[in-house]
C-alpha cells in the first residue's frame, strides 16, 4: 500500500515539472496580453516552482525570514489610487510558506503529519475574532494595518511549529537570531552617531526610525533575544566555529538595549538575564565578572552616560514619558468604558489617538493587555488570557520535567519572561517585526521542549 502511494506521488511531481512547459508559456502569453500583472506571474512562478522543486526547503525562508526584517518596508504594492499596502519580505516569505505547505499537505496526503495544539487554536479563534472586527471598523485601512499583525503571529507559530522541528533547523533559525541581534545593534549604534550622539536619541525613541522601525521596538527585540542568544552561546561547544559570533550577538544586543537608556526595556533585559544567571550555577562567576567589567566600562569610560541612565531611573515618576503613559492609561480606559464587551474594533485604538491626542501618527498603547481589551474588548481579554495560559503550561511543563534542562530550554524561558514584563509597559507583540519574532521563536522553542525533550545535542 505504501508502495503504491509512494508511486503515486512520483508520479504527480514528474507530471508537475512536465506541466512547466505549458504553464510558464501560458503565463508569459497572459502577461503580454496584459491580462494581469507582473507582480501575480512572478507569485504564481515562485509558488510552482519552490513547490516542485524545492518543497522540502521551505523551513528556509522562515529563517530568512527573521533576517529579512532588517531591511524594513521594501515592498509597495498598490491598492487604490490613494491607498498603497507597505510589506516586508518577512511577509512575504510567510505567505509562500503557507501556500506551499498546505499544498504538500494536501497534494501529498500529510494530514496525518500537520501538528496544531492548543496555543495554534487560541490564536486562531483569537485571529477570527478580530476578522469579525471588521464591522466596528471606523477606519478600514487602519483595521487592515493592524489585522496583518493577528494574521502573521498566526502563520508565524503555527509555520514554525511544524516546519522548524529538527536540530539542523533549529540551531540555523537561532543562528539568523544572532545575526539578527548584531545587524539591529550596529543599525541602533550607527543611528545614535548619525545624530552627533545627541540626548533626543533617547527621550524620542518611539519617533526615530531604522528600518525595521521605531528605536523603542527594536530595543523590544533586542531585549527578547538577548537571552536566548547568552544561553545558546553556552549551550555550544568550544570548538563550534560560531560560537564567538553568537556571543557578539549577544553583547552587541545587552549594549544596544542599554545605549537607548528604556526603563521598561533595560529591566526586563536584566530580568531575563537574572533568570539564566539563576538557574546556570556552572557560569555564575563569569556572570558577575561581566556585568561588574560592563559596569566599571560605563562609570569610568563613559561616566556622563553612565549618569544620565542613573538620573533617567530617578526622575520615572515624574519625567515626559511617565505622564504621557499616565494619559495614555486613562483614555485606554475610557475607551474600554464605552466599548466594553467587543471593544472598538482592531486598529481603531489608532483613530481614537490621532483625533483625541493630535497625534499625526497614532501609536498603540504601551501595554498588550490593554490594546488587546481596547481592540476587541472582554472578549479579546479572555482570548488572551487562553494563549497566556498555555505559554505557561509549556513553561511549566517543561519546568517541572524530571530529565535535566538544557541551558538553550533556560535561554527561551528567560526571554518570555522578559518578553512578558517588557509588553506591559512598551509596545511589543502588536508591532509587527517583533510579533514575527516571538511567535517563530515560541513555536521553535515548543519542538525543543516536546520534541527533544529538552536535550539538544551541543554542537
Amino acid at each position: 500500500m505504501f508502495d503504491n502511494i509512494k508511486k503515486i506521488n512520483q508520479n504527480r511531481n514528474i507530471l508537475l515539472r512536465r506541466a512547466l512547459w505549458v504553464i510558464v508559456p501560458f503565463l508569459l502569453a497572459v502577461l503580454v496580453l496584459d491580462k494581469v500583472s507582473l507582480t501575480i506571474i512572478l507569485g504564481i512562478l515562485a509558488i510552482y516552482f519552490i513547490f516542485v522543486f524545492a518543497k522540502d526547503k521551505i523551513w528556509y525562508l522562515l529563517v530568512l525570514a527573521i533576517l529579512s526584517l532588517v531591511f524594513g518596508k521594501i515592498l509597495y504594492i498598490p491598492i487604490t489610487n490613494t491607498w498603497i499596502y507597505e510589506a516586508r519580505f518577512a511577509e512575504v516569505f510567510l505567505g509562500l510558506v503557507l501556500i506551499i505547505f498546505i499544498l504538500d499537505i494536501f497534494l501529498n496526503d500529510k494530514l496525518i503529519n500537520l501538528r496544531f495544539d492548543k496555543i495554534s487554536f487560541w490564536l486562531l479563534i483569537f485571529l477570527i475574532a478580530s476578522l469579525g472586527s471588521v464591522y466596528l471598523a471606523t477606519d478600514f485601512r487602519l483595521f487592515v494595518f493592524a489585522l496583518k499583525t493577528v494574521v502573521f503571529s498566526f502563520l508565524a507559530y503555527f509555520l514554525a511549529l511544524n516546519l522548524l522541528d529538527d536540530k539542523k533547523k533549529i540551531f540555523y533559525f537561532l543562528y539568523s537570531l544572532a545575526i539578527t541581534g548584531i545587524v539591529l545593534s550596529a543599525q541602533i549604534f550607527w543611528k545614535f552617531y548619525q545624530m552627533g550622539f545627541s540626548a533626543d536619541f533617547f527621550f524620542n525613541r518611539s519617533n526615530i526610525l531604522i528600518p525595521i522601525g521605531p528605536i523603542a521596538t527594536t530595543a523590544a527585540i533586542l531585549t527578547f533575544l538577548a537571552p536566548i542568544l547568552l544561553a545558546f552561546y553556552f549551550q555550544l561547544n568550544d570548538l563550534n566555529k560560531w560560537k564567538l559570533f553568537v556571543f557578539l550577538g549577544f553583547f552587541m544586543s545587552f549594549l544596544a538595549v542599554v545605549l537607548t537608556l528604556g526603563k521598561g526595556a533595560i529591566i526586563s533585559l536584566f530580568f531575563g538575564l537574572f533568570i539564566v544567571f539563576c538557574a546556570h550555577k556552572q557560569k555564575r562567576i563569569a556572570y558577575i565578572l561581566f556585568f561588574m567589567w560592563f559596569v566599571a566600562l560605563l562609570y569610568f569610560g563613559f561616566q556622563p552616560y553612565f549618569a544620565g541612565l542613573f538620573e533617567r531611573f530617578q526622575i520615572t515618576l515624574v519625567d515626559v514619558n511617565t505622564e504621557f503613559r499616565l494619559k495614555e492609561y486613562r483614555l485606554s480606559w475610557s475607551l474600554i468604558e464605552d466599548h466594553p464587551l467587543f471593544g472598538v474594533g482592531v486598529g481603531q485604538q489608532l483613530y481614537y489617538y490621532k483625533k483625541i491626542l493630535n497625534q499625526e501618527q497614532g501609536n498603540f498603547v504601551n501595554n498588550f493587555i490593554l490594546q488587546t481589551v481596547i481592540d476587541l474588548g472582554v472578549v479579546g481579554l479572555f482570548l488572551m488570557l487562553f494563549i497566556i495560559k498555555n505559554i505557561i503550561k509549556k513553561i511549566k511543563d517543561v519546568w517541572r520535567a524530571r530529565v535535566e534542562k538544557s541551558i538553550l530550554v533556560i535561554g527561551f524561558i528567560a526571554a518570555f519572561a522578559a518578553a512578558f514584563l517588557n509588553g506591559m509597559v512598551e509596545v511589543t507583540i502588536y508591532a509587527l517585526p517583533y510579533a514575527i519574532v516571538f511567535w517563530l521563536t515560541l513555536g521553535v522553542f515548543v519542538n525543543v521542549t516536546e520534541n527533544e525533550k529538552s536535550k539538544i545535542e551541543i554542537i
